[in-house]
């Protein structure tokens, strides 16, 4: 074996990311409310970022309020980061007993929050009488719960197998709290575990267990004879059953969703007004990046011990707060070029609907931005424009195009297709519904080339449901 060291060299390509390249792709990839998440996090932690005054007021900043103000919003790209903004206020030195009747109400409703799933049945759980090692395991059980009330992970996992029996006791006791049907694995589990607590018993809720494992899919098209058959049972039991099935809730924690509720801020809004469209950035809800001049003039009152640390900290610190400003104005001036574009491109979508989108790809206008097509989908993912035909995501203003002899371009976008075939099946009047076949006929006559599949593809991308089902 030889042993013997070497030296070579090599020539070879490698892309390298600098930290400030890296901090603008993440930043750019941000939606509204991540970015303000990110830009407040770093204003807490960086000395040499100001505290901008606040734009719009908090619950608590409202209660020390004494008098009646008014706050003057901006939703418009007139803003720019790094300028001077206050807060304008009205106040009225008179009293208004309705205000305050009304300024009292609006607080007390503020300050309260839905009650959670969790909260709703920990309260229940603190109100039985329990060994503690119980009650701990089923608050154990309660947290690994989803919006649905539904195991997270499987419940087996939570604890070591020598708990079992008392694992067990617990479920039991988190099974019987309301709303019925919690703390199972899935839809099948919660609609048996509601039979049960409706006391249904003995056969019948043997036979109700093996049509909801088994045959749900076969009742739901109607076919109770072949359930029937295959359960050794007459069809009027089956479609009784069944009946009384649709009375249950599949997801009977839907109602306690409020802590998972995602809110919108669309990054532009292209409105309609005297003829004409007009573009809007919302920034408004961003707090704005300030350097403090007078932070550096700090090293100059340093002792000459810690001159050299303090320089190196206020460097550093001066450093980060203007790559993010940097980032942050860099993704501003992206998604605005973006937004200039789309409005060129797909003018009569924002005059029209949907049903006239033009087929458009990220290498269409990542030239015209000047970036590559990846930077442009980093841009566009997540993020939300608002228009006079509601909030879409970016990206569904992005399609792939279809064939079509109606159009002038001779191609027609796949949201235009599926807004299409939405309006077909809505106002079809022929009392039979239509095939996917039929729709495919349909669209052939208006000029658009698809086949069968492919509308059976978009039709249940619109969750709409088969004929047969119709």
């Amino acid at each position: 074996m030889n042993t013997n060291l070497s030296l070579n060299q090599s020539l070879k390509q490698q892309l390298v990311l600098s930290p400030q390249l890296i901090q603008t792709l993440e930043v750019l990839a941000m939606n509204n409310l991540e970015l303000q998440d990110r830009i407040r996090g770093e204003i807490e932690q960086n000395p040499a970022l100001i505290i901008p005054p606040e734009k719009n007021i908090s619950i608590e900043r409202l209660a020390s309020f004494t008098t009646r103000g008014t706050v003057a919003d901006d939703y418009s790209d007139t803003s720019s980061y790094g300028s001077d903004r206050s807060m304008g206020i009205r106040t009225s030195g008179t009293f208004d007993q309705a205000a305050s009747d009304n300024n009292r109400m609006f607080l007390e409703g503020a300050l309260t929050s839905p009650e959670s799933l969790q909260d709703h049945l920990l309260e229940q759980l603190g109100c039985i009488s329990l060994p503690e090692e119980i009650y701990e395991l089923g608050r154990l059980i309660i947290s690994n719960l989803d919006h649905n009330g539904f195991h997270r992970n499987p419940v087996e996992e939570l604890t070591s197998p020598s708990r079992k029996k008392e694992l067990h006791e617990a479920l039991t006791v988190v099974q019987s709290l309301d709303p019925s049907g919690i703390a199972v694995s899935d839809v099948r589990e919660s609609l048996i575990l509601q039979a049960q607590h409706d006391n249904l018993s003995g056969t019948d809720l043997d036979l109700f267990s093996s049509l909801v494992r088994d045959h749900l899919e076969k009742l739901k098209q109607g076919k109770y004879r072949a359930v029937a058959k295959a359960l050794d049972t007459d069809e009027q039991k089956v479609s009784m059953l069944y009946d009384y099935l649709r009375t249950l809730d599949p997801y009977p924690a839907s109602g306690f969703d409020a802590a998972d509720i995602q809110y919108i801020v669309p990054e532009l809004s292209v409105k309609r007004k005297d003829n004409s469209l007009r573009l809007h950035m919302n920034t408004a809800n961003l707090p704005e990046l300030i350097i403090d001049e007078e932070f550096s003039s700090l090293a100059e009152e340093a002792g000459p011990d810690q001159k050299k640390e303090t320089n190196s900290y206020i460097r550093d610190a001066l450093r980060r707060a203007s790559q993010l400003q940097s980032s942050v104005k860099m993704r501003y001036e992206t998604i605005r070029k973006i937004g200039i574009i789309l409005l060129e491109k797909q003018h009569d979508f924002f005059l029209h609907g949907p049903s006239r989108l033009k087929p458009l790809t990220y290498r269409d206008i990542a030239g015209d931005v000047g970036v590559h097509e990846t930077t442009i989908s980093r841009a566009v993912n997540g993020k939300y424009i608002d228009t006079d035909f509601g909030i879409f995501p970016m990206k569904e203003l992005f399609s792939s195009s279809l064939q079509s002899s109606a159009s002038q371009t001779g191609e027609v976008s796949k949201r235009a297709v599926k807004e299409m075939i939405d309006e077909i099946i809505r106002e079809n009047s022929t009392g039979k519904a239509l095939s996917d076949q039929k729709i495919a006929n349909i669209l052939q006559e208006k000029g658009i080339s698809i086949a069968r599949r492919t509308v059976n593809k978009y039709r249940k991308e619109l969750q709409i449901e088969s004929s047969y089902e119709r």
